[in-house]
């Protein structure tokens, strides 16, 4: 085996080869556990460093690598669509890096921000499966190693945001989480389907070679991943998990935010536009032309910028300092699905495609870097309410400067990475020639800066609160403050870096074979605008919180103002439909249904046995009679015979009856025990069901 491909093998099972060890060691010390667990992800991470290493060695030889583990003389691994493939190539390189990375400086901080904790193994097992799972996402070489990555990284999140499952609203939290993510699964799970139907592969090059040949189906196929993404990156409208999932842990937030669950999505539309612009170039197949997915595009652009633009009012009024983060997080993810979408709007795509994969590594360190500086400030005061907080400033310098240096790199203020990627994607908007994405996306840039300096205003430099000097709170242990001063030093390098040397963007040209490096002449407006914007943000937010002069309380209690404060404060509403309209008049409808099912089951077993025992017992009646005509009017003997069948006819019709009663009551009872209510019986139906579905599949796929 090569050492790229033992490189690579390694960084893919230490995450799970870990999780045993974990638990048995845990038996003996669960210090033992926790280092092991923080080993393991930084093992992880060193192998991970080693295949990027080896990837950039080779690609002078081939723009990508594609590393295969398929045991083929395992039958069952002979079908194409079950190949054990991985792709190494920028993308998936950098998704991979990100995700050892953060996940391994996680695993450190968890040492200080969970010490005590009861469920701490179980808490590291699920993160390490967290974490192996991502990576299988996003290094698989075919979509049936992605689905099964994308299926780890749900359950995962489910378990790990309901990790306090005893505090009600983590269990609803971890429940909602999935429940919502399972609908834009159905989707993407619908897209796979179609795929493998109409091509017999999930093989993404064989995808990229073929994928001219599907027509208007690629569309279908596009949107419907689309709809997985939707769900997966908590854009509207399947957005409202992503703030309930707040309730689990800090450091859970932080990872997904930042480098897994939530970048699924990201990396799932980022990773189809490769296949369907870069490698059919590379493979020497026909390029699908941007302008025949034209709605795909419209649809992911218009979603991004609304999402986006949403979200970021919602943070503007919110006072949960972990709800801030995470209306911030929908709102920047909103901006790289635009930012991708608009990719078909321009000459040079690839741009487009460059300036959301730089969103996502910018956003990757700085959202980290926030919520790693939100779990400090928890963790002192012991509360999230950022009216429970203020003059922090002079108790955590270390979480304040870094926190600072995040807020100020989310607000995209210049030289922190935010502004680099930011504006790269605001130029892309102006370029396109889609206004109303692009006022959007201007507008939203503006939210930010401000709900950004209303949030470290609120949490460090307002008046103490009396949480905090009942609390006195102090700075965090070094375990958590590390991480946060390296997540620092790459929210303030790797945007410079960047922009002034592009390694990424010149590993993205040689790799896909790209031959321009720009669409178009530096516009200074866009950089300038963005500026202005966010000093018009610190003058509003000065004026509001620090000066009070125009103090929040008589903004909001403006006749004008207090409407639109309510939509914004309660979310738009948009959990209210759900749960008391949508959810709730869909159990009334079951539990009505159930009703009628129920009482039509008890008929079938009382009065439907009645009316056939009925209906027999007549018949044999008439029968009766008819021999006793027949015994009188003729022979004696004849008559004999004829009682005789009567007796045969009316014993096998009392036992039919019998049977038959006794089977409405057995199948009554069947249904009524299938029936439970309980979840858990249910998707066993719905998964046993989806298993019986995929054998068919298969079995049509491969002839037989």
């Amino acid at each position: 085996m090569e050492p790229l491909a033992q490189s690579l093998a390694l960084s893919l099972l230490i995450p799970f080869a870990a999780i045993p060890l974990v638990i048995l060691s845990s038996r003996m010390s669960k210090r033992a556990a926790e280092s092991l667990a923080i080993a393991a992800g930084l093992i992880t991470l060193g192998f991970t460093l080693t295949t990027a290493y080896f990837y950039y060695g080779e690609l002078h030889e081939r723009p990508y690598v594609i590393v295969d583990y398929t045991p083929y003389n395992y039958p069952f691994f002979q079908v194409p669509l079950f190949a054990t493939k991985f792709l190494l190539d920028p993308l998936s390189i950098l998704m991979a890096i990100i995700v050892s990375f953060i996940s391994s400086l996680v695993l450190i901080y968890s040492k200080g921000y969970m010490h005590g904790d009861k469920r701490l193994i179980r808490y590291y097992v699920f993160l390490l499966l967290f974490t192996g799972g991502m990576l299988i996402l996003v290094l698989g070489g075919n979509f049936y190693l992605l689905y099964i990555g994308w299926e780890i990284v749900g359950i995962c999140s489910c378990m790990l945001i309901g990790h306090w499952y005893e505090r009600p609203e983590a269990s609803k939290a971890g429940i909602k989480a999935f429940i919502t993510t399972r609908l834009g699964d159905v989707f993407f799970l619908a897209a796979i389907c179609l795929i493998a139907l109409h091509l017999g592969s999930l093989d993404f090059l064989y995808f990229a070679k073929h994928a001219h040949t599907l027509g208007a189906l690629l569309t279908l196929i596009l949107l419907l991943s689309f709809g997985g993404s939707i769900g997966k990156s908590a854009q509207l409208p399947l957005h409202v998990w992503l703030k309930a999932a707040m309730e689990g842990p800090t450091t859970v937030s932080c990872l997904l935010h930042s480098a897994t669950m939530v970048k699924a999505g990201v990396y799932l539309i980022a990773r189809l536009e490769t296949l369907v612009f870069f490698y059919p170039r590379i493979l020497g197949a026909e390029v699908v032309e941007a302008t025949l997915l034209s709605q795909f595009f419209t649809v992911v652009a218009l979603v991004g910028a609304i999402t986006s633009f949403i979200a970021a009012t919602m943070a503007l009024v919110t006072f949960d300092l972990k709800a801030v983060l995470a209306f911030s997080t929908i709102s920047q993810l909103g901006y790289m699905f635009s930012v991708l979408g608009l990719a078909g709007f321009i000459a040079e795509e690839w741009e487009a495609w460059y300036a959301g994969v730089f969103h996502l590594e910018s956003h990757a360190l700085f959202k980290a870097l926030l919520f790693l500086c939100a779990g400090s400030v928890i963790h002192a005061v012991e509360s999230r309410d950022m009216r429970h907080m203020g003059g922090l400033k002079k108790y955590m310098p270390i979480t304040y400067v870094t926190m600072v240096v995040g807020a100020l790199s989310l607000a995209g203020v210049p030289p922190f990475n935010g502004f680099f990627s930011k504006d790269l994607i605001l130029e892309i908007a102006s370029l396109s020639g889609q206004s109303v994405v692009s006022l959007l996306l201007t507008v939203t840039a503006f939210l930010t800066a401000a709900y950004a300096f209303r949030m470290i205003y609120l949490t460090f430099l307002a008046p103490e609160s009396e949480q905090v000097k009942k609390h006195k709170p102090h700075e965090s242990p070094v375990v958590m403050t590390g991480p946060l001063i390296i997540l620092t030093l790459g929210a303030v390098l790797s945007g410079v870096i960047e922009e002034g040397l592009h390694p990424l963007k010149h590993l993205i040209a040689e790799s896909y074979q790209i031959e321009h490096s720009h669409s178009g002449a530096f516009n200074i407006l866009v950089p300038a605008t963005s500026v202005a914007l966010i000093a018009l943000a610190f003058g509003i937010v000065y004026i509001v919180y620090f000066a009070r002069k125009l103090p929040p309380e008589s903004i909001v209690s403006h006749p004008a103002i207090k409407p639109i404060y309510t939509l914004l404060f309660n979310e738009y509403y948009f959990d209210y439909v759900y749960e008391q309209i949508i959810v709730r008049g869909f159990v009334k409808i079951v539990s009505t249904t159930a009703w009628y099912v129920e009482k039509a089951l008890n008929l079938v077993q009382i009065g439907g046995s009645i009316a056939l025992a009925k209906v027999l017992s007549t018949t044999a009646w008439y029968v009766e009679k008819a021999l006793n005509l027949v015994q009188i009017g003729g022979s004696i003997a004849l008559a004999k015979v004829l009682c005789a069948v009567s007796y045969v006819v009316d014993r096998s019709l009392d036992s039919l009856n019998y049977v038959i009663a006794r089977g409405a009551v057995f199948l009554g009872n069947t249904i009524r025990r299938i029936h439970t209510g309980k979840l858990s019986s249910f998707m066993i139906y719905t998964f046993s069901g989806l298993i019986v579905l995929v054998i068919i599949v298969l079995l049509v796929i491969m002839g037989v």
